[in-house]
């Protein structure tokens, strides 16, 4: 028998789930708390889950749904199956073809979720690279006496940001070729923040 549960839990993100009904994320990935009156993003999301922590609200995509929509758990796993096309057999035993599709989807899943996790911390370093370079920019370089890392924040400026924004804003086909890119890409970074 198929946990459907688990299986909601790993095919939709507690981000997948609040970016579908609606909440939108700044740069870093946090929302607006729609539990309570937020002014400023005070709701983070990571491995699958979010937590608010101004009203201390927290959980996976199941317990999101429910809390937003005001349904109890089992309701907001019918509304995540039906919302996301999840094909999960909520009342009945599976047959073993759609058994076979849910462990897929669970692979699927599984592999998201590794690439939202690389994305972010990638995206992070790459802000710092890029934060490095606008310093140095900001100050007025000693052009004669830059180190390696610091000509290569400054030669890679405007490109740090360019990779960055595309990984947080850009078309999945953007995301897939830097992606593919990476070793090359973080060269670069590790250039920038590597200690002097």
């Amino acid at each position: 028998m198929i946990d459907v549960f688990r299986e909601v839990r790993e095919q939709v993100s507690a981000q997948d789930a609040a970016r579908h009904y609606g909440l939108t994320f700044d740069r870093r990935g946090w929302a607006l708390c729609p539990f309570h009156n937020d002014k400023h993003p005070s709701m983070s999301f990571h491995k699958g889950r979010f937590r608010c922590w101004v009203c201390d609200v927290g959980g996976d995509s199941i317990d999101f749904t429910a809390r937003l929509l005001g349904l109890d758990a089992m309701g907001a796993v019918e509304r995540l199956n039906a919302d996301f096309g999840l094909a999960l057999p909520l009342h009945r035993k599976p047959t073993q073809a759609e058994a076979k599709a849910a462990r897929r989807r669970l692979e699927v899943a599984e592999a998201r979720r590794a690439f939202e996790e690389w994305r972010s911390d990638f995206i992070n370093r790459l802000n710092a690279a890029y934060r490095e370079g606008h310093l140095l920019l900001k100050d007025g370089p000693d052009m004669e006496h830059l180190t390696e890392g610091q000509a290569a924040a400054i030669q890679m400026h405007e490109t740090f940001e360019y990779w960055s924004d595309a990984l947080s804003y850009g078309t999945s086909q953007d995301q897939a070729q830097i992606y593919r890119e990476r070793g090359a890409i973080a060269r670069w970074i590790d250039k920038v923040l590597k200690p002097c």
